[in-house]
């Protein structure tokens, strides 16, 4: 239900005001409440009683006119909405009223249900005006608000210059921007200089270090370095291709020149998709965020470095253990028994060193050709008693050492547990991912096992760790990738979705 409009009806002839009321109930519009008043210097001791929408008021009154009343109103600020409705009508009178701000002049005349049907109109226009404005001005402040309290650093942007560029340069054939910034890198920063930066909030003054906003625009060449311009190059791109969104991680740096590692997200507001006109940036400080990441990584480094030094000693001492052992075993039976010790120390040892060493970030430097990495894995541990099959294969970008491992625990795991009469690849993409199966035709895993298959130290088999499938869905993990199972009577796979 909407809320009542509230009219203060102000005129010094009280047969006027019975007549209105009368009218108005005829009309029969409920959602008008009608407050008569014929003492028009009561006007503002009824502002302060009482919310008022509209105050329609005649021209000429004795104590105060209409026009005096008007002028008042806006002197003390008051933006009340004024409709005249007066019986004395001059043109000047009329123009004076307007001009200092009244929404309507009308004349007492002519038909009454007509002339009250348009005051009702005439009320209902420009209360629906006044609520719209008032909504608007309310969802600014909250905005404003939320914008400038942000614990987020946001900035306000204007690349409406930049979508004329981009039509320009489309009417001229260019369809692929990347390539024409590539042929004219000069283009980059003609194009920055078309960007208006609308506002910024109070976390994105912290964040660098400005004083005030003043000093932050003038310091704003600071920003705008080499690798500034490449962040700029790849966002204009996107927008070009019709991206509303786009994200980045790149290297920053304060006023004071202190380096920081932000990620900064640019999105294209609603109803600003074709002008690009309102575009609000925010940028994230992820500076201790990485060095905890390195420290993590220095120290998965330093695990498998004490991992190896301790297995060196260990395995030392394991080899004379056996050999002394064989020595005693041509004296004794019992001594195959330290044999089978030792053997088992080893398993774990090297257990030990393979969860170590997934344990280290991997290092996405190379890329690795799947096809003669699974091959070769394959030619190591599938036996020829088993067929081995594989789509080609893409190049990605990983760790060579740690994929090896991935597809030789997979092998291992579908010869232990499936004993498979065929292991074979397959290879399906679509419009995100690169799906990599690995396919067995062995015994199906059932879904009690699937849904921990996993996990740490899960295994079906007494004499074994259970680390196999954990280590390569870390490596998969640490990779940015997915992995999943999949089992049923025909056949058990192992999903590897790569995102594209």
């Amino acid at each position: 239900m909407e809320t009542p409009i509230s009219i203060l009806h102000v005129d010094d002839e009280q047969s006027f005001l019975d007549l209105a009321q009368k009218f108005m109930q005829l009309i029969g519009d409920e959602n008008l409440q009608i407050i008569p008043l014929s003492d028009p210097m009561k006007v503002f001791e009824e502002l302060k009683l009482r919310r008022i929408d509209v105050i329609v008021t005649d021209y000429h009154m004795p104590l105060m006119d209409g026009l005096e009343l008007l002028n008042k109103l806006r002197e003390a600020n008051n933006d009340i909405p004024v409709i005249f409705l007066t019986g004395r009508s001059r043109e000047e009178v009329a123009i004076r009223a307007l001009n200092l701000g009244a929404n309507y002049y009308m004349e007492k005349r002519g038909d009454m249900k007509t002339l009250f049907s348009e005051l009702r109109h005439n009320v209902l226009q420009v209360t629906k005006h006044k609520r719209m404005e008032k909504a608007l001005k309310d969802s600014e402040e909250r905005y404003r608000i939320i914008f400038d309290e942000s614990p987020i650093s946001l900035w306000e942007e204007d690349f409406s210059a930049v979508r004329k560029y981009f039509d320009l340069l489309k009417t001229k054939g260019i369809q692929d921007l990347r390539e024409y910034l590539d042929l004219n890198p000069t283009e980059v920063g003609k194009i920055s200089n078309m960007v208006k930066i609308v506002n910024i909030n109070n976390t994105t003054l912290k964040l660098y270090n400005a004083k005030d906003k003043t000093e932050f625009f003038e310091g704003l060449p600071v920003f705008f370095n080499s690798e500034a311009l490449e962040l700029f190059k790849e966002e204009i791109v996107a927008l070009f291709n019709g991206r509303l969104i786009y994200q980045s991680e790149f290297p920053g740096y304060k006023f004071s020149g202190e380096k920081i590692d932000v990620i900064v997200r640019l999105s294209v507001l609603p109803g600003y998709e074709k002008t690009l006109e309102k575009i609000i940036v925010s940028v994230i400080d992820i500076t201790k965020l990485k060095i905890v990441e390195n420290t993590l990584r220095r120290q998965k480094q330093e695990l498998s470095e004490f991992a190896h030094f301790i297995a060196h000693d260990i395995s030392n001492c394991l080899v004379s253990i056996e050999g002394y052992a064989q020595l005693l075993d041509m004296e004794y039976d019992e001594a195959s028994i330290i044999n089978r010790q030792v053997e088992y120390m080893k398993t774990l040892l090297t257990r030990s060193l393979t969860l170590a060493d997934a344990g280290i970030v991997v290092e996405l430097k190379e890329m690795v050709n799947l096809n003669d990495l699974v091959r070769s894995v394959a030619k190591t541990v599938i036996p020829k008693s088993v067929s081995f099959n594989s789509d080609i294969l893409p190049e990605v970008l990983g760790d060579v050492e740690k994929l090896f491992q991935v597809f030789k625990n997979m092998f291992e795991n579908a010869l232990i547990h499936g004993k498979p009469q065929k292991i074979e690849l397959k290879l399906i993409e679509d419009y995100d991912f690169i799906h990599i199966l690995v396919i067995n035709d062995g015994i199906p895993i059932p879904m009690t096992i699937q849904e921990k298959i996993f996990d740490y130290g899960f295994t079906t088999m007494s004499n074994n760790m259970g680390l196999g499938l954990s280590i390569v869905k870390k490596i998969i993990e640490a990779h940015g990738w997915y992995i999943s199972v999949h089992s049923s009577q025909e056949s058990t796979y192992f999903q590897i979705s790569i995102p594209t």
